[in-house]
């Protein structure tokens, strides 16, 4: 099984929003360099995953799900037909990049911000793990 990089880079920012929320108020820097920490780690996932995307062109007459890379799918509800399904194609990879990039200058632009800068970084990182979501989501119910 191969690393599963679109959750990782999706789904870290949400735990980096909770730990950020249950650090004391006082703790402002911290909540700005965990919110640092993990927009780079995103952005370095992301730069591999857009690296590593095959840009070959498909074939003529292949199916859009041929073309997706770094897929990632689970049964979530097998009964109504839902799933866990993310990956990535030429488009989305591009977008995952670009959102990891401004998600890293969000943080350092608003390195200055004194006023409930813990809640401010913890909102900003669920913005860019649902920005992350939107672009490597395949099945129309995890949007």
């Amino acid at each position: 099984m191969e690393f599963p990089f679109l959750s990782v880079i999706t789904l870290s920012p949400i735990v980096a929003a909770i730990i950020i929320l249950m650090l004391p108020k006082e703790r402002g820097e911290n909540a700005r360099m965990l919110a640092l920490a993990t927009a780079v780690f995103g952005l370095i996932l992301s730069l591999y995953v857009y690296i590593f995307y095959n840009q070959n062109l498909p074939a003529p007459g292949t199916s859009w799900a041929d073309t997706l890379m770094f897929v990632e799918e689970h049964n979530w509800i097998p009964s109504l037909g839902i799933g866990y399904i993310l990956g990535v194609d030429g488009l989305s990879a591009t977008l995952v990049l670009l959102t990891a990039i401004v998600g890293v200058g969000g943080v350092l632009i608003s390195w200055s911000i004194d006023d409930r800068p813990r809640e401010f970084f913890a909102f900003f990182m669920l913005l860019v793990a649902g920005v992350h979501g939107v672009f490597v989501a395949v099945d129309g119910f995890l949007l």
